[in-house]
């Protein structure tokens, strides 16, 4: 076929399609122009965004729970020192010292804080914590131990409740309002390392949950 046919062929498609266009009732032009309208609307006010479920807010002795883990903030305090764990607070610095239960509802063993075998589970001690204080920031690395006088690092089996302690070092001028809030996010899970093992399990931040806000009992 020549260009010249090609072109004339091409014509006659045009054509069929501006009658058939054209035979188009009216209305249905108006029903078109007004979901476009609304297309347009909703794309600039965001609402093809994902949307933002606003965190609940829940206090001292509320538990929260996510697919992964559960945690029910006890009590927040503030401290200098803490001698049984030879942690001390610098110049400008003070300890904000949390009690939580914790529960672990994977199927295998958590650290917090650390590294439990091959699973990372990111609670704390991150730069994206599933634990992450509102409205400061740590100024260096979270202590975790527990209650009853164990040693070691804090492990979590799955399915069984435990009274955990985590204390960061925050800024002496951090919450002036007497009132800690702590963000507990949902957990995604991703498996595989290209460096370390394709076994790797990590959790990264999701979602936010629950933002726990918590009065700050007397100094310790």
């Amino acid at each position: 076929m020549t260009i010249s046919g090609e072109q004339t062929r091409v014509r006659a498609v045009l054509s069929r399609w501006g009658r058939s266009l054209r035979e188009v009732p009216r209305w249905v032009w108006a029903v078109a122009a007004s979901l476009s309208l609304v297309v347009v609307v909703v794309i600039v006010t965001g609402g093809l965004a994902r949307s933002a479920t606003e965190a609940a807010e829940v206090g001292a002795g509320d538990e929260v729970r996510t697919s992964t883990y559960a945690i029910t903030v006890l009590d927040v305090a503030f401290t200098d020192a803490i001698e049984s764990e030879y942690l001390e607070a610098e110049p400008g610095e003070k300890l904000l010292v949390m009690t939580a239960r914790m529960e672990n509802l994977a199927d295998a063993p958590i650290g917090v804080g650390t590294t439990a075998d091959l699973l990372k589970a990111n609670l704390v001690n991150t730069s994206e914590p599933l634990l992450d204080l509102h409205g400061t920031e740590a100024t260096g690395s979270a202590t975790v131990w527990r209650n009853d006088g164990s040693a070691g690092q804090v492990i979590l089996q799955p399915g069984v409740p435990d009274e955990v302690t985590i204390a960061w070092p925050v800024p002496d001028d951090a919450y002036t309002d007497d009132a800690v809030a702590l963000d507990v996010h949902e957990a995604e899970v991703s498996r595989g390392a290209v460096i370390l093992s394709s076994r790797v399990v990590t959790w990264r931040p999701d979602g936010l949950v629950a933002r726990v806000l918590v009065p700050v009992a007397e100094t310790r």
